[in-house]
């Protein structure tokens, strides 16, 4: 069950951040832009990139659970 999610989890982490290179956000954390709210960059794109992982692996579990 850990192989599983820590596998999703991956897969999901790197899915988000290709989605933010699509998007322009490596570009604008390079250039120094800063999202809203004047956060730290770092921080704002790690936790985006977390999340999409958090995201994957979760429900890998619950589909691994249903099936």
């Amino acid at each position: 069950m850990a192989r599983s999610f820590t596998w999703w989890f991956g897969i999901g982490a790197l899915l988000t951040l290709s989605v933010l290179m699509v998007q322009g956000g490596v570009r604008d954390l390079i250039d120094g832009t800063h999202p809203a709210g004047g956060t730290n960059p770092y921080l704002s794109f790690g936790t985006t990139i977390f999340g999409g992982g958090l995201l994957a692996g979760c429900l890998a579990l619950v589909m691994k659970r249903i099936g």
